[in-house]
């Protein structure tokens, strides 16, 4: 039989204030007869309709825009603002950090506020002696744990709050964007600790601009957008679909939506109309292949000016815009590809192993050590698909699958492997 949710959010609005407009439209639509049963009708909401729940020792990520209502949200979770409408119910010990200085005082020492932190989470004096070592040890704060907060930097502070938040056995932590500060080791050793307490039952709802923490922590994510969840889902999926929606729509392409060559930068001596994507064997088109095969991408230009020699590359990337691989025409080819008329290109990537999911192609034309001819970004949305080979690597996300073979060192060793 499943537990009960640890967290559970039901139908929940949320506004700041009592905006004067709403409220006079909606007395004066109750004067008239005409009161619209509609909270919609009488806006601005931070958070409309939000409904989920939460597993104990399930890990869920919250990803959107600033403004969305991500923050808002957990703050409605932690109990530090009520809700308009709507019910949320908690069970467990909570720990926010839905903001840098949460619960520090400025005056005090860092040694201080650690027992300070100690006796809100409702910890006596000798609890908080046995977990002060750990926390101060997680921080590496030295010397300066007896030197006042105000002192402290915003990283300094990160290291602190986030240092007791991970130490005194929370069973719930909220942590918003917490990690954007401080240095690259700290932050690495955070989420190192809390990959341990998600496999040691903590519940965490995590808010963050980071894909990368989002996909190694959570297993769960939300898209929220306009304080609504529009999506909810596996991590990647949820990430594909944020970025995808975030990105400048003046440099989305998106498949065959190409931009109109004449708003794209570069010179204009030729500009890309399209680019297609097609099986090497059977010569079909498609939208996306089996991590390992090998693809054709056919790319139309229009040639305005001749073009005896320039570069061309495709690049692939993710969601984040992350450069995963560059494909360049080598300076051999160049030309033999010059370009006189309208022209096709065609370009044959081989065993592409990206692990499972969607990427895109940039595309970027230069002159040879010369000004760029045109680029656009996202130009090209494609899907890999995985394969049993895969699957056992998905555990992990990576980027590329790397093909490995196994065995114990020695002939002997070798010997039994074969044998078997």
């Amino acid at each position: 039989m499943a537990s009960d949710p640890v967290i559970e959010v039901r139908e929940v609005w949320k506004r700041y204030g009592l905006p004067l407009k709403p409220y006079l439209r909606r007395s004066w639509d109750r004067l008239r007869g005409q009161y619209k049963n509609d909270r919609e009708a009488y806006g601005p909401w931070v958070l409309r309709d939000i409904s989920f729940s939460v597993e104990k020792g399930e890990s869920l990520g919250i990803v959107g825009k600033n403004g969305a209502g991500k923050s808002t949200l957990l703050k409605l979770i932690a109990g530090v603002s009520p809700a308009t409408y709507g019910q949320m119910q908690v069970n467990g010990r909570l720990f926010p950090m839905i903001e840098l200085a949460a619960g520090i005082h400025r005056d005090l020492t860092g040694r201080e506020n650690i027992r300070l932190l100690g006796a809100i989470m409702g910890f006596t004096s000798k609890q908080m002696e046995v977990k002060i070592p750990a926390v101060e040890d997680f921080s590496g704060l030295g010397d300066w744990l007896d030197k006042p907060v105000w002192q402290y930097s915003s990283g300094m502070q990160a290291r602190l709050g986030f240092s007791v938040a991970v130490n005194v056995d929370a069973e719930i932590l909220l942590i918003d964007e917490v990690l954007s500060v401080g240095d690259v080791n700290f932050r690495k050793k955070c989420l190192k600790r809390m990959d341990e307490l998600t496999n040691s039952g903590v519940t965490i709802i995590f808010v963050t601009h980071s894909p990368y923490a989002v996909e190694r922590i959570c297993e769960r994510a939300l898209y929220l957008k306009d304080g609504k969840i529009t999506a909810s889902g596996a991590p990647s999926d949820i990430l594909s679909a944020y970025f995808e929606q975030s990105m400048d729509r003046s440099t989305v392409i998106g498949g065959k939506r190409m931009v109109a060559p004449e708003l794209r930068e570069g010179t204009g001596a030729f500009r890309v109309t399209s680019i297609r994507m097609h099986d090497v064997l059977s010569g079909r088109e498609i939208s996306g292949f089996t991590t390992g095969e090998s693809v054709r991408f056919r790319i139309a230009l229009q040639v305005n000016e001749p073009t005896p020699s320039y570069r061309f590359s495709l690049r692939i990337v993710d969601a984040a815009g992350t450069v995963l691989s560059f494909v360049d025409v080598p300076i051999s080819a160049r030309r033999s590809l010059a370009l006189s008329d309208d022209s096709v290109l065609d370009c044959q990537i081989d065993n592409i192993n990206l692990l499972p999911g969607q990427y895109w192609i940039n595309v970027v034309a230069r002159e040879v050590a010369g000004p760029v001819i045109d680029s656009a970004s996202y130009a090209y949305a494609f899907n890999v698909h995985g394969n049993s080979q895969v699957v056992e690597q998905m555990e992990n996300r990576g980027i590329i699958y790397l093909a490995a073979h196994w065995q114990l060192a020695g002939d002997r060793a070798a010997a039994r492997v074969e044998s078997s």
